[in-house]
């Protein structure tokens, strides 16, 4: 189990860096942080994890190059775990 979420975390933060870095390039990013699609991924509670909190601001940061159509449902798919048709559907959401 642990190790499971260390690989989880590991890669997660590997997505953030590369995320950081491509906002450093594109500077003009979208304030836009994905609630739509943060929302849709919650659990009937309204929790939510880091680590799709971070797909959906991806998806909601309109990289350059379509990196943000590529990377968001990467992120939700492998890193957290989400069914592809929904981190398909979160991403459409992020990225209005």
């Amino acid at each position: 189990m642990n190790r499971n979420l260390r690989a989880r975390l590991a890669a997660a933060a590997g997505v953030v860096a590369l995320v950081a870095g491509g906002m450093l390039v594109a500077a003009p990013v979208a304030q836009a942080d994905g609630p739509d699609c943060a929302t849709f991924l919650s659990d009937p509670l309204g929790r939510s994890t880091t680590d799709g909190n971070v797909g959906c601001a991806v998806g909601a940061a309109k990289l350059p190059v379509g990196l943000s159509e590529t990377l968001c449902p990467v992120i939700l798919n492998k890193v957290s775990q989400v069914s592809a048709g929904s981190s398909t559907m979160a991403c459409e959401r992020a990225a209005k």
